[in-house]
């Protein structure tokens, strides 16, 4: 885990008042003997986030029912098998019972729950929830699903007893795999990577492609891009989300779902893909430079955010400045794609930066280039890239771009990283 600045303080806190007259290697020895288990689990739970709700991210799950899963029960016509992994509570297992059941997927279908935290799978296997946490659950499916259960609302018996719990850590191997083996359909890993180290991330993703059946799909949170595709998963785009989809080429060019698959990248190659932040957490915010101390620099093509109003259809300079807007939307396209010139992070950002030079209102070319600095270890270029999207996005001069996040909620995404960089260089 790469932990934030407050899960660093609540470990040293439970740290300071557990470990009392032990060293840090005598304390060390004794969560790893067996009669430790109870104090590392209460160390688990002092630095893992179970913070989470029913039907998280209206938007993703949208595009998920409608690019994943109708197709997919169609498709199929067989029991799936889904997998959440990071399960917290079980907020999101209930969530996926429920798709499942109004898709019209096999009765047999099941959802598979893992979490590290034993504290947090006993309250998930009750799948029993709050009022709060059923707000964004939609009235119709309320009624139908969820019945009181003493002081809860729990999930109907008929979906309840298709859900099954399983303690795991993503660092640990084997991995789960569903009754009867094989892959699963269908794996859900949402808001847990971004906890990760660069290293473990990628590790993670590529064990958990490998437990996809052919043709299945891993499912990220909006803010968890990934810079790295592994081999094995193409991008499925959509206008609101991306998903992952495990497919194999045929003889006709198509992945075994039926999607397209594009053209295979050299060893090594980038695939730059990010969505933004969920909308369920869109606070506003005015943009600020002083925390992290934004200067504008020179550099291989960069060009700051120009302070002209928006440009109007029938202006002049709009119809001069066309055919640079065409070059800059394929430019991004191929490195959103991982085809661009020569596939690495390098041309990558070397590709981004043309296409900025072309259009510097271009506000998804500049947060995937912001997402790479960050990634490559540049905080605050990255705040810079940042800031200047979201400088694009408040004045209403950046384009919406096909198949990559909506103005809206990018600009959330962009007012999310410049705070989460601000707090970053308020605490060094």
């Amino acid at each position: 885990m790469s932990l934030s600045g407050p899960q660093v303080r609540r470990l040293d806190e439970r740290l300071a008042s557990r470990s009392r007259d032990l060293t840090p290697q005598q304390y060390l020895n004794f969560i790893k003997s067996p009669s430790g288990a109870l104090e590392l689990e209460e160390l688990i739970n002092a630095v893992v986030v179970h913070k989470t709700d029913l039907f998280r991210d209206e938007v993703q799950l949208a595009a998920f029912r409608h690019q994943v899963l109708m197709p997919l029960v169609e498709r199929a016509r067989r029991p799936l098998r889904v997998w959440s992994a990071g399960c917290a509570t079980g907020e999101e297992v209930a969530t996926l019972l429920v798709l499942l059941a109004e898709a019209g997927a096999d009765p047999g279908s099941t959802v598979l729950g893992t979490d590290i935290s034993a504290h947090a799978l006993r309250r998930a296997q009750g799948l029993g929830f709050t009022e709060e946490q059923l707000r964004r659950v939609p009235p119709g499916s309320r009624e139908r699903y969820f019945v009181p259960a003493g002081p809860r609302m729990g999930l109907v018996p008929a979906l309840r007893e298709r859900a099954s719990f399983q303690l795991h850590n993503l660092m640990d191997t084997p991995y789960p795999a569903p009754a009867g083996g094989g892959g699963f359909d269908v794996i859900f890993c949402r808001n847990v990577l971004i906890y990760f180290t660069g290293e473990a991330f990628q590790r993670t993703v590529e064990v958990l492609a490998s437990s996809l059946l052919p043709g299945g799909t891993l499912v990220l949170s909006s803010s968890e891009p990934l810079l790295q595709l592994p081999p094995s998963l193409r991008v499925l785009r959509g206008e609101q989300a991306f998903f992952y989809v495990r497919a194999e080429e045929s003889a006709g060019g198509e992945g075994l779902t039926g999607f397209p698959v594009p053209p295979k990248r050299p060893s090594g190659s980038v695939a730059v893909v990010g969505t933004p932040a969920s909308g369920d957490e869109s606070r506003r915010r005015t943009a600020t430079t002083a925390a992290l101390d934004v200067t504008p620099r020179k550099g291989p093509g960069f060009s700051p955010p120009s302070a002209e109003r928006p440009r109007e259809a029938g202006d002049a300079a709009s119809s001069q400045v066309a055919p640079g807007i065409t070059e800059a939307d394929h430019l991004f396209a191929g490195v959103l794609d991982g085809t661009s010139s020569g596939g690495t992070e390098d041309m990558a950002e070397r590709d981004l930066r043309r296409c900025l030079a072309l259009d510097p209102d271009h506000a998804a070319a500049r947060y995937l280039l912001a997402l790479l600095l960050e990634q490559g270890g540049r905080p605050l270029d990255a705040g810079i890239e940042y800031l200047r999207a979201l400088q694009s996005l408040e004045a209403g001069r950046a384009r919406p771009v096909p198949f990559f996040l909506n103005p809206a909620r990018l600009q959330v995404a962009c007012a999310h990283a410049v705070e989460r960089l601000e707090a970053a260089t308020r605490a060094r």
